[in-house]
Parts: structure tokens; C-alpha cells; sequence
């Protein structure tokens, strides 16, 4: 026969109200922007797809802007041919930067991890689109100095003379066409949110829209009132555009950049992250 002998149990002290009491969420201090912008920058620069882009895009650009100078072999290359080659291939894959950057959490299922640090999803991607704008903007200074000194290099070459002289005009056309670049591919990212489906998307837009501008004789009087590629084209000079083509700029950029882009943020704000 055993007995058993019921030990006092500790009783332990109620925790107060203020113990139990859980912070406001109002009261928590999410991630700083510049930290945000920081990581998004070097999620563009450290990860290997944005590595290799920026490679491809600086090697493709010194290639384009090998033509001109092999052109000019014998008489030297002036800076605005230099530039505006330069501007060919940047403007074909700057936007893939920006479909990567805004789409990447969803293609690599990273979202959760990003939006349970920072739960305000347009604030991220607002650093997003801002570290993307930014990255172009130094691409657009590299290409820049890249023409410059290529510039010196070939009158030096031909005994010419050297003409340093970049207008504004033609720095403010090429800060536009960057900045226009960039912004699609966020918009595109953002609304397909996904880096294959983007790139596909913004590939196909702009090669297929010639053709259904000239299905009518309307369309294609008022096509650059609607295509990106047709209002864009005067931009890549250095003469000054009308009041008529920068309003054909704006309207074909909120065609296409900045309704994508309001839709793209709306449903990145709604979207369920599995």
C-alpha cells in the first residue's frame, strides 16, 4: 500500500495588466526608408540575375558606342552620337531592372519575409522604385563619362578638337528617356508580379503596337499621342521638344507608366502572401 502526499504547488504571482498589455501597433517603429532603399539597392547589385544585368548593360552599351567611334575613325566622334548610341541598348534593358526589382518578391517567394519586416507594402515599394531610379541614374553618369572620355580619346587619335560641350537640352532629354525607362518596368513588374511574365510583357508591347497603329488611317495619325516608342523618338535629340510632343510624352507615359503603375501598387497592397 503506498500513500501519495499532495505537495504544495508555488502559486506564482498573476501578471499585472501592465505586463499582458501589448504595445500598440501604431506605436511600432517599422524599418527606416533609408534602410529600405539600402537593402533594395543592394538586393539590385549583390544578388547574381542583377549582377549579370548591370554587367550586360555596361557591355552593351560600350559596344554600341564602339560603332560611332569605329565610324569615326578618320574624323574623330563627337559626344551627341556617342551619347545617343549609348542610349540604345540602356534603354531596352534599364526597364529590366526595374521589372526585377519590383517583381523579385513574388518570383522568389520572398514577399513574406520582406512584408512581416515591413508590413507597409507601399512604402517598399517605394524604395524600390526609388533604388531602381537611382541605379539608372548612375548608369546614365557612367555612360556619360564613358562618352566623354571616348570623346577625348578619338580627336586624339585624328589630331581634331576636342568639343567637351554637352548641352542641357540633350542631358535633360537623356535624364527623361532614363527616368521613363525605369518607371515602365516598375509599373510592369508591379502589375504582373512576376520577373518573366514582365520581361515578356515589355517586349511585346512596344514591337506590337507599330502594327496595331497602323491598322487605321486614325491610329496612325494620333499614334503618337498613344505609343510610347513614337512620342519618345524626338528625345533623342538635342533640339528642344514643342508644347505638342512633351504633351504626347505625358500622355503616352500615363498610358502606360502611370496607370500600370497605380494598378500594379493596388494590387501589391491586396494581394494574399501565401
Amino acid at each position: 500500500m503506498t500513500t501519495t502526499t499532495d505537495r504544495p504547488r508555488a502559486t506564482r504571482p498573476r501578471p499585472t495588466a501592465e505586463k499582458t498589455a501589448f504595445p500598440d501597433i501604431d506605436d511600432a517603429r517599422g524599418v527606416s526608408f533609408r534602410r529600405l532603399l539600402g537593402t533594395e539597392l543592394r538586393k539590385l547589385v549583390d544578388t547574381r540575375s542583377g549582377r549579370w544585368m548591370l554587367i550586360a548593360i555596361l557591355a552593351l552599351t560600350g559596344v554600341a558606342m564602339a560603332v560611332p567611334l569605329w565610324i569615326g575613325r578618320d574624323t574623330g566622334s563627337g559626344i551627341l552620337g556617342l551619347l545617343v548610341a549609348a542610349s540604345i541598348p540602356q534603354a531596352v534593358l534599364i526597364p529590366v531592372l526595374g521589372i526585377m526589382t519590383a517583381a523579385n518578391e513574388w518570383s522568389q517567394r520572398t514577399a513574406l519575409i520582406t512584408f512581416t519586416q515591413e508590413p507597409r507594402r507601399l512604402r517598399v515599394m517605394a524604395a524600390k522604385t526609388a533604388a531602381a531610379v537611382l541605379l539608372g541614374m548612375a548608369v546614365l553618369a557612367l555612360s556619360i563619362l564613358a562618352a566623354i572620355l571616348a570623346h577625348v580619346a578619338s580627336m586624339a587619335s585624328v589630331d581634331g578638337q576636342v568639343d567637351l560641350s554637352i548641352g542641357w537640352t540633350l542631358l535633360g532629354h537623356l535624364v527623361v528617356i532614363q527616368l521613363l525607362g525605369v518607371l515602365t518596368g516598375v509599373a510592369f513588374g508591379a502589375l504582373l508580379l512576376s520577373v518573366p511574365l514582365g520581361i515578356v510583357a515589355y517586349v511585346l508591347v512596344p514591337a506590337l503596337s507599330p502594327l496595331v497603329f497602323m491598322a487605321t488611317s486614325w491610329l496612325r495619325e494620333n499614334a503618337a499621342w498613344l505609343d510610347m516608342t513614337s512620342a519618345q523618338a524626338p528625345l533623342l535629340g538635342d533640339e528642344v521638344l514643342t508644347g505638342e510632343q512633351w504633351a504626347q510624352v505625358g500622355t503616352t507615359s500615363a498610358l502606360w507608366i502611370l496607370l500600370p503603375l497605380v494598378l500594379g501598387f493596388r494590387r501589391v497592397a491586396r494581394k494574399q502572401v501565401a
